[in-house]
């Protein structure tokens, strides 16, 4: 596998992702039930895709500047 591949499958909590977009958990979860985010459950916990929550806070990033 390239390293851009094992990039794009890392997978974060979203509580992770929520400190590192500046959302709420329940912002995070509604953002994954409108399709915004992806998620997928590993050992019963849903994991939201890293590559996707970095695309997200760049963008709150640019919204805010």
């Amino acid at each position: 596998m390239r390293q851009q591949d094992a990039d794009e499958e890392q997978l974060i909590s979203q509580a992770k992702a929520a400190e590192m977009c500046g959302l709420t958990r329940e912002a995070v979860h509604k953002l994954v039930g409108r399709g915004r985010l992806r998620a997928t459950e590993v050992g019963g916990r849903p994991l939201v895709y890293l590559r996707e929550v970095e695309a997200l806070a760049r963008e709150r990033k640019t919204d805010f500047d």
